[in-house]
C-alpha cells in the first residue's frame, strides 16, 4: 500500500512481466505464421514479452540458445520433439516448457508409407510428458496427448479474418473455378481425384481447376489454372475460387490436420467439398457451409450440384464465413492462447 493525502490508502499493483522464448520451424512456414507469428501483437497487449528464433541446428548452436534463455521464463516449442537432453537441461533450469502441435507427430504421412513409425511415437510421448502445458490443434490430437500430460488446452488453427474479405458474389464469371490450396506435400491427395475433375469437365466445358501451390498436376480434360502461392496473392487467389476442394483420405496422420484450407476458403466466403476426415467433419455442416464427399463418384456428383447452383454456392459460402468468425477467427482464440502462456 502506497499513502496519497491523509488517511487515504491507494493499492499499487504491479503487473510481472512474463517472458517468453518461441522456437519455431522457419519463418514463411505455414504452422509458423498460424500458430505462433500471428499472435505476437496480442502478447504486446498483454504486457508478455517474447523473443522468437528458428530451431538451433547443431550441439553448440543449442548451448549458445540456453545461454541467451537466461531470464526467461517459458520455451514455447513448436512442433518438434526435443532430445531427452535438452529436456533435462531446460528441467534444471527450471524453465517451463510448452509444446504446440498441429499435425499427427507421432504418425507418418500415408505418402511416406503406411507404417508405424516407433521413434515418432516415442519421441512424441517423451515431449508431451516433459512438457508443463500442451496445446493441441484440434480434440484427436488432444486424445494423443492426454495418455501423457493432464494439461491439454485445445487452440484450434485461426485465421486472421482482418486479412480476407468475401467475395463479391454479384460479379458475373465466364468460367466456374473448383480450387485447391496447399503445399505440395499434400499434391497426392487432389491428384487422386483427376478422375472427377474430367468426368465433370466433359459434361461442363465453363469448368476449370485451379491450383495454388508451388507444384503442379494435370488433368486429361479439365483445364487447370496454376497459380503459385504468394501471401501477398492470398485473399485475391482464393477470391477467384466459386468451390473450394479439401480432399484427405482417411488415416490416423491426416486425421489430425487442422483444416487451414477449408478455413481459408471460409474466410473469403466460397462454400467447400471436402472428406468427412478428422476435423472437417467437426467444422463443416452438410448441406449447411459444404459437403461431404468420400468417392471419386461422390465427389463430381457434389461439385456438380455446388457448380450448377449459384445461390447455393453463396448460401454455403456465407454460412462458412459466420463459422469461422464464431470459433476459428484469431480474434476468437487468441484471448485462449495468452491464458496457457499467463497459466504456465
Amino acid at each position: 500500500m502506497a499513502a496519497a493525502g491523509k488517511g487515504l490508502k491507494v493499492a499499487i499493483i504491479v503487473m510481472e512481466t512474463k517472458r517468453v522464448y518461441f522456437l519455431i520451424q522457419e519463418w514463411e512456414h505455414p504452422a509458423s505464421r498460424y500458430r505462433v507469428l500471428q499472435y505476437l501483437p496480442y502478447l504486446n497487449e498483454a504486457h508478455i514479452a517474447y523473443t522468437v528464433s528458428l530451431f538451433p541446428g547443431s550441439f553448440w548452436q543449442w548451448m549458445k540458445l540456453f545461454s541467451q534463455m537466461n531470464g526467461y521464463d517459458v520455451l514455447y516449442v513448436q512442433k518438434k520433439r526435443l532430445w531427452y537432453w535438452q529436456l533435462w537441461y531446460l528441467k534444471r533450469k527450471c524453465i517451463k516448457i510448452i509444446y504446440d502441435f498441429d499435425d499427427a507427430v507421432m504418425y507418418k504421412s500415408p505418402v511416406d508409407g503406411r507404417r508405424r513409425s516407433f521413434k515418432r511415437q516415442r519421441t512424441f510421448a517423451r515431449m508431451v510428458r516433459f512438457a508443463d502445458s500442451v496445446i493441441a490443434g484440434n480434440s484427436y490430437l488432444k486424445s494423443k496427448a492426454l495418455p501423457y500430460n493432464n494439461n491439454v488446452t485445445i487452440i484450434p488453427t485461426a485465421i486472421d479474418t482482418g486479412k480476407y474479405s468475401v467475395r463479391n458474389y454479384d460479379t458475373r464469371k465466364e468460367k466456374i473455378t473448383i480450387g485447391w490450396i496447399g503445399s505440395k506435400s499434400s499434391l497426392p491427395f487432389i491428384q487422386e481425384l483427376t478422375p472427377a475433375f474430367d468426368k465433370l469437365a466433359e459434361q461442363n466445358k465453363s469448368l476449370e481447376l485451379k491450383i495454388i501451390c508451388n507444384e503442379f498436376i494435370d488433368c486429361k480434360t479439365m483445364p487447370v489454372h496454376k497459380k503459385i502461392w504468394a501471401i501477398e496473392d492470398e485473399n485475391a487467389d482464393l477470391q477467384g475460387i466459386d468451390i473450394g476442394l479439401a480432399p484427405l483420405p482417411n488415416h490416423e496422420w491426416t486425421r489430425g490436420k487442422c483444416a487451414t484450407k477449408l478455413l481459408q476458403y471460409f474466410a473469403v466466403g466460397v462454400p467447400v467439398v471436402c472428406s468427412p476426415v478428422g476435423v472437417h467433419s467437426e467444422i463443416v455442416e452438410e448441406g449447411v457451409s459444404g459437403m461431404f464427399a468420400s468417392s471419386v463418384d461422390e465427389w463430381a456428383e457434389k461439385i456438380k450440384c455446388l457448380a450448377d447452383d449459384a445461390a447455393l454456392r453463396r448460401r454455403m459460402g456465407l454460412a462458412g464465413r459466420k463459422t469461422l468468425d464464431a470459433g476459428y477467427s484469431l480474434q476468437a482464440n487468441a484471448p485462449k492462447f495468452i491464458n496457457v502462456i499467463r497459466g504456465v
